[in-house]
């Protein structure tokens, strides 16, 4: 590691935050770094960046891009996957994820059209929503019996009152579907290697399945050093917490 670039980081770790033409001064040190091949340095930058609350997909990228030259799959793939969740379109994090798919063979959620379309919308759609045509209904409702105009429309109003209502509940339910299924919040990527998921948290159970590095889980429930999760194929399985790495939110190290 070069000396400025030491100098930027001790900077960093003692300050806590970075100024801008800082941060980007490491940045650029870090892939200058990794362009002459010092890809265990690079990583060392950037994951300072990051760990300093720096929010970037190429930073994201550029990291998971020096663990994959390291050999370590699993923390490749789960960069990949994070600089995705902040730009879903970043083709550099797209091609490589296919590279380390066919390398790894990895398990990963297919998802279908309709989980993608739900992944789309904003966190609080589903709360919102529901809101909104859930006191629209009961407004139309209400009006058409109490007021005198809308009287003559009563059945119109009551129908489209009832349809909002339904509509309040299907609101929900796919919100409910959002935040429990499909946020990034509740998948976390197998980072370890020879990870296997056991059918109870003892390490002397039977084995579930293999799970090769860079494999999306679903969490179900963290109980110290175990985390039960949904594994691809219809499969549950208890796997080791220090195996595994949420996609989203990451994790601070900088709690102050």
């Amino acid at each position: 590691m070069t000396f400025r670039l030491l100098i930027l980081l001790l900077s960093l770790v003692t300050c806590g935050s970075l100024r801008a033409d800082d941060a980007t001064s490491a940045f650029t040190e870090g892939n200058r770094l990794y362009e002459k091949g010092d890809y265990a340095a690079a990583a060392t930058a950037y994951q300072t960046l990051v760990d300093a609350g720096n929010l970037s997909s190429d930073l994201y990228y550029n990291l998971g891009a020096a663990k994959q030259k390291l050999g370590q799959s699993g923390e490749a793939v789960l960069w990949m996957r994070r600089a995705l969740h902040l730009e879903p379109g970043l083709p550099e994090a797209k091609q490589s994820l296919t590279f380390l798919r066919t390398r790894l063979a990895f398990f990963e959620f297919a998802g279908t059209w309709l989980d993608r379309t739900i992944a789309t919308l904003p966190a609080a759609f589903g709360r919102w929503a529901s809101s909104l045509a859930l006191w629209t209904g009961l407004l139309a409702i209400a009006g058409a019996f109490v007021a005198p105009r809308l009287r003559p429309n009563r059945s119109t109003f009551i129908t489209l009152g009832l349809v909002l209502l339904m509509a309040s509940f299907v609101f929900s339910r796919v919100g409910r579907y959002r935040e429990q299924r499909l946020s990034p919040s509740t998948f976390a990527i197998v980072t370890g290697d020879s990870v296997s998921a056991l059918t109870a948290p003892t390490s002397d159970a039977k084995t579930v399945v293999a799970l090769p590095p860079g494999s999306e889980l679903r969490l179900l429930r963290i109980t110290g050093p175990w985390t039960y999760a949904e594994i691809p194929g219809d499969l549950r399985g208890w796997v080791r917490t220090e195996s595994v790495q949420p996609v989203w939110p990451i994790p601070s190290k900088n709690p102050s």
